[in-house]
């Protein structure tokens, strides 16, 4: 699927496709992701990619010509409280294409996986100082309903 989307700052149009980025070649979101962990090790993430492309995890991904320009890493499960739901695992977009319906984009291929899963919401969790991050979900109205708590081992 095609959308042409104006892109800032220069406004020309840009064809932005949308698609499930396969296992094989999974590691081409290495890029985005570092972008969003910046002090985590490559070979970290590199490992952890391995771990779990093989589990109930699918990362959608949005391009610019050949260029990946967002991902969305995704779970699909099911929960007593909520049934089926659509959890969003590092929604990321490059930083030379925030705000230019990149993540406008994204969020919408997102909403569209989640109906044609007939899951019932989408769950996310995001860190507490990421104010960025806390602001998109809630112009995108998803709402704050619990704490996310952890212990180390």
């Amino acid at each position: 699927m095609t959308i042409q989307v104006a892109i800032q700052p220069d406004l020309t149009t840009r064809q932005l496709t949308s698609r499930i980025i396969d296992e094989n070649e999974i590691f081409i979101i290495i890029p985005l992701l570092v972008q969003l962990y910046p002090n985590l090790p490559t070979e970290t993430i590199k490992s952890r990619l391995e771990e779990i492309k093989n589990l109930n995890w699918a990362c959608l991904g949005i391009f610019d010509k050949d260029s990946l320009v967002g991902i969305s890493g995704y779970w699909l499960n099911t929960r007593l409280y909520c049934g089926k739901y659509l959890y969003v695992d590092h929604f990321v977009v490059n930083d030379a294409f925030r705000e230019t319906g990149v993540g406008a984009l994204l969020m919408q291929k997102i909403k569209e996986i989640a109906d044609q899963n007939l899951c019932s919401h989408i769950c996310l969790d995001t860190f507490t100082g990421n104010l960025q991050a806390q602001h998109y979900w809630s112009k995108h109205q998803f709402n704050i309903v619990g704490f996310h708590y952890v212990l180390q081992n």
